[in-house]
């Protein structure tokens, strides 16, 4: 007598199992909508804002923006996880799209500091809080991708799993009962731990665990910091008392 169990469709709990890893597969899979919607609307300012209005940052911001969408594009357009041969490059557009808006934030804080030189007229408020405006939120959504990126080593790995440690431990990870179970952080997750780095200058509710995000968080925290503390000023000096 044949007393292997049964693993015919009829089967409910075969079935259901079956069912199940088909569903969290499905859920689990990482969108890249985000990350693309996040870039365009940093790019459009940018773009749109008269030069007038801004002093800075220059095209090459907006380029390289650019050029990190259409790649992203091209990720997701392909079925599947993206190419471990295309990690380094989106990892290496993002850090020079880091560098692009680092310095732009640089130029702004010299353009401030410096003495305006005859024949020139000083930046306006306008002008001061558009630019700044600007750098602030380039500067959340680039790190934000980063943080996505590298976090466990990247979305892709943190579905399978295969990361044995990740970079950031969010609430739901240090605590049951808070999320289902497997969670996994998404990007607005991460776009949310940048902008609490940019606006409190140090980490809230999710804590960084390894040296490397510690380490761009603080460059984070000390660009926001710089063009708040230098623009802010610049700013309270030029409105009438």
């Amino acid at each position: 007598m044949n007393n292997k169990p049964s693993t015919s469709p009829q089967d409910p709990g075969a079935s259901f199992g079956a069912g199940s890893r088909h569903i969290g597969s499905a859920s689990a899979r990482e969108t890249y909508l985000w990350p693309l919607i996040a870039l365009a609307l940093v790019i459009l300012p940018q773009v749109l804002v008269p030069a007038r209005m801004r002093e800075g940052p220059p095209l090459a911001v907006p380029a390289i923006e650019v050029m990190v969408v259409l790649i992203l594009l091209a990720v997701a357009a392909k079925p599947g996880p993206m190419p471990r041969a295309a990690r380094p490059l989106v990892l290496s557009l993002f850090a020079v799209l880091i560098m692009a808006n680092t310095a732009a934030a640089a130029r702004l804080v010299t353009l401030v500091l410096r003495s305006t030189p005859d024949g020139q007229s000083p930046p306006t408020v306008t002008q001061l809080l558009v630019t700044a405006v600007t750098l602030l939120a380039t500067n959340i959504v680039t790190f934000g991708l980063l943080y996505w990126e590298i976090d466990g080593g990247g979305p892709n790995a943190r579905e399978g799993r295969a990361a044995p440690y990740p970079d950031f431990q969010f609430p739901q990870t240090a605590s049951e009962g808070l999320a289902p179970p497997n969670w996994q952080p998404r990007f607005p997750d991460h776009l949310y731990v940048a902008f609490t780095n940019v606006v409190a200058f140090s980490p809230t509710d999710t804590l960084p665990l390894t040296h490397r995000v510690k380490g761009l968080m603080a460059i984070q925290s000390m660009i926001s910091l710089g063009v708040l503390a230098v623009v802010i000023s610049r700013v309270i000096n030029i409105l009438p008392a």
